[in-house]
């Protein structure tokens, strides 16, 4: 059996998709992280900074790059471009707006980041800091939960 498609709408479809390409060119994005005002540790430490430093490591060694943003995120690029190409028609059909859609791919990546958190990110803790934690939490990133609840994610941009 030989597949068959039919494409119909020509024009308008067209002007559509041009008018979501123009949209879409126009600083529309998804930001996924711990924002500025996530709020703070005891200590006063803002948790954005918190989340930078492990994301990023810290540049004397003494605490390790845990990405749990990029590395996720990159690993999982393939679910958040299906998100996309099964939304499109939705938005081209005016059934769904393109910030809805870009809401659903932010919601997804954040609970990845979440997720890759609670499995468990290289390198384990060593074992004076297992020692000094009161928490009784053995996986990185994990002692009060606060930096977990924080990731969240922004559509800026002219997504309507």
């Amino acid at each position: 059996m030989k597949a068959t498609t039919k494409v119909s709408g020509g024009q308008r479809v067209g002007q559509r998709m041009k008018a979501l390409q123009d949209r879409l060119s126009r600083n529309s994005g998804v930001f996924v992280g711990i924002p500025s005002g996530a709020g703070q540790y005891e200590d006063g430490t803002p948790l954005a900074v918190i989340g930078a430093v492990h994301e990023f490591g810290r540049a004397d060694g003494s605490i390790p790059e845990r990405s749990f943003l990029r590395v996720p995120l990159r690993s999982n690029q393939d679910v958040f471009a299906k998100i996309f190409v099964s939304g499109l028609p939705a938005v081209v059909n005016g059934e769904m707006t393109l910030r809805q859609l870009m809401d659903q791919a932010g919601a997804r990546a954040a609970a990845t980041s979440q997720e890759a958190i609670s499995q468990g990110i290289a390198p384990p803790l060593k074992e004076s800091t297992l020692r000094r934690k009161d928490s009784g939490k053995t996986t990185p990133l994990i002692d009060n939960g606060r930096l977990w609840q924080s990731i969240t994610w922004v559509v800026e941009g002219d997504a309507e």
